[in-house]
């Protein structure tokens, strides 16, 4: 299979979402109850549009992948190309509309309801050969979504063969996470990227350790868990690192973990060791929380240099 030129940094595959953001509860409101938010932000949102804004953000040449709405999709478009962005690839559905998330955040916590809309759709996209060209010529490949075992059994080698690096945060899919089959396929991906719920639904265990020994039994051996509050743990080719959050006054947690991920791919396509891949990667996912949406605050490459020194003086 001959090898593809890079064209791209990176190319961001997985879901796309009109999200509503509401913030300042106190606490989660109980079955009956209503409660106000003091906050309100409409952004767009998913797992590809985060991570891949953030990766331009940090000036890489970057693209997506993913499906939208024919009649509301242009808004997601123009949105990801004024970030800097090229989504000329995302297809648009012509009767689905696109995705939309709302999500509810306290200051430590989130919760989401979501219509998954045209992200339906994506496994179809992954088959089209313009689409596999499209991410042969990216020098990393992160698939935000959960990709279907069967359907793409053959494009994790692929990739591979053209001399791509994968990562993968599947996101709160619950049956994805508990289905066996769907290990085989995190063993061939270069970075898992799971927050601590992920981890211990798919490992059944309670500790980060323990999730990472038993993630590494089966076979999943580059993993970087998040854990919120807690920081960070990284597994990298045997050893572990372990990162302590960044110091930041969270106003909304939704789209930290998507940031994390851009922070990881950013520094590890640059070089970076993985001590320092763990440290900037758990610095933009903190200093994202700094605003409503998982776009706003995301930091410029200044404002991490900024925040990296911080930390190691």
């Amino acid at each position: 299979m001959p090898r593809r030129e890079k064209t791209w940094d990176a190319v961001v595959v997985g879901d796309f979402f009109f999200d509503i953001v509401m913030s300042g509860f106190r606490r989660f409101p109980r079955i009956g109850e209503e409660a106000f938010a003091k906050r309100l932000r409409q952004e767009i949102g998913g797992g590809a549009a985060i991570t891949s804004c953030g990766l331009a953000k940090l000036k890489l040449n970057v693209a997506v992948l993913g499906v939208v709405g024919k009649q509301d999709g242009m808004a997601i478009v123009k949105r990801l190309i004024a970030a800097g962005v090229n989504a000329s690839a995302l297809e648009q559905h012509p009767t689905e509309p696109s995705g939309v998330t709302v999500s509810v955040s306290t200051p430590e916590d989130r919760a989401f309801y979501t219509y998954y809309g045209a992200n339906e759709f994506l496994p179809t996209l992954l088959k089209d050969p313009e689409a596999r060209k499209l991410m042969a010529r990216a020098k990393h490949v992160h698939f935000a979504c959960a990709p279907d075992p069967v359907l793409d059994a053959d494009l994790f080698p692929e990739l591979h063969q053209h001399k791509c690096t994968l990562s993968i945060d599947v996101g709160w899919h619950e049956t994805w996470l508990t289905d066996d089959q769907n290990i085989e396929m995190l063993r061939n991906i270069d970075v898992f990227f799971p927050n601590e719920r992920e981890a211990e639904l798919m490992t059944g265990q309670s500790e980060p350790s323990a999730m990472l020994d038993e993630l590494n039994d089966r076979g999943v051996k580059n993993v970087a868990l998040k854990l919120g509050a807690k920081g960070a743990v990284l597994a990298w080719e045997g050893k572990r690192h372990e990162c302590a959050p960044y110091p930041v006054t969270p106003l909304d947690t939704t789209g930290a973990g998507d940031s994390f991920d851009a922070g990881f791919i950013y520094a590890w396509l640059h070089g970076e060791s993985a001590e320092d891949r763990l440290r900037m990667a758990a610095i933009c996912g903190a200093l994202s929380t700094r605003g409503l949406g998982g776009l706003a605050s995301f930091p410029t490459k200044e404002e991490l240099d900024e925040a990296l020194e911080g930390v190691e003086s």
